[in-house]
C-alpha cells in the first residue's frame, strides 16, 4: 500500500477532532416529537483503521426485527438520568460492554422513525479492541464491524428499490458481506460519515 493510500486512511488519530467537533450542540432541527430513546455509535481501532460497530436485532423483538443497529433503546425516566445514560445501560445489556469502558465522545442529532415513533438520540463513544464482547441473545443475533474506509467507498453505499408496505420505493441502504444497513441505522451512519469526510477535507 502507498504511503498516500495509508494516509488516507481512517485510524484514531481523527479522533480528538472528532471529540471537538462533537463538543458543540447538535444543530438545531425539525424533528417530530417521539418516544426518547437513545443509541451508542460505537467506533474501535484494530490494525491501524477505525471501524463502526452494529449489532443485529433478534427476530423476536416487538420493533425493527433482524434489522442491522446501533445498540440502545427507549429511555427509561426511573432508570435513566439522563438520554446517555440510556445508551450506556442498553449496550451492557444488550452487548456486555460496562458504561466505563466507553470514551464518549459527543451526541449527533436526534432522527425520527416514522414506522415505530421514537426519537433517536446518537452518542458517539470509542470502545477498547479486542474486547469481550456478550450479546444478549433476546435481543442480538450477531455483532459485527465495518471499517469506515469501507463505509466512505462509493460501492458500499446503494441506492436500492424495495418492497415495503405493498408500494415500491428507494431505499438507502450501505452493504457490507451479507448486511444491509439501512432506515434510522443508515441516517446516523451518514450523519457521522460526513462529519468524518469534513474533519479529514480540514485536516
Amino acid at each position: 500500500m502507498s504511503a498516500r493510500a495509508r494516509s488516507s486512511r481512517f485510524s484514531a488519530a481523527v479522533l480528538p477532532r472528532l471529540r471537538a467537533a462533537l463538543a458543540a450542540p447538535p444543530p438545531l432541527s425539525e424533528t417530530p416529537p417521539g418516544i426518547a430513546s437513545a443509541v451508542l455509535v460505537p467506533l474501535f481501532e484494530r490494525d491501524g483503521v477505525l471501524h463502526l460497530l452494529y449489532t443485529k436485532r433478534s427476530e423476536s423483538l416487538p420493533h425493527h426485527r433482524g434489522q442491522v443497529s446501533f445498540p440502545g433503546g427507549r429511555h427509561v425516566a426511573d432508570a435513566d438520568p439522563t438520554l446517555l445514560a440510556t445508551a450506556l445501560r442498553e449496550t451492557e445489556e444488550e452487548i456486555g460492554v460496562a458504561p466505563a469502558h466507553v470514551d464518549v465522545l459527543g451526541a449527533l442529532a436526534p432522527i425520527h422513525t416514522s414506522s415505530s415513533n421514537f426519537l433517536i438520540n446518537p452518542f458517539v463513544g470509542v470502545i477498547p479492541h479486542p474486547y469481550a464482547f456478550h450479546p444478549n441473545p433476546h435481543e442480538v443475533s450477531e455483532i459485527f464491524s465495518v471499517p469506515v474506509d469501507v463505509l466512505l467507498h462509493p460501492s458500499t453505499g446503494v441506492e436500492e428499490a424495495w418492497t415495503l408496505q405493498g408500494r415500491t420505493v428507494p431505499v438507502a441502504t450501505y452493504r457490507h458481506g451479507a448486511h444491509v444497513i439501512w432506515g434510522a441505522t443508515h441516517r446516523i451512519t451518514t450523519t457521522l460519515l460526513d462529519l468524518l469526510r469534513t474533519l479529514r477535507a480540514d485536516a
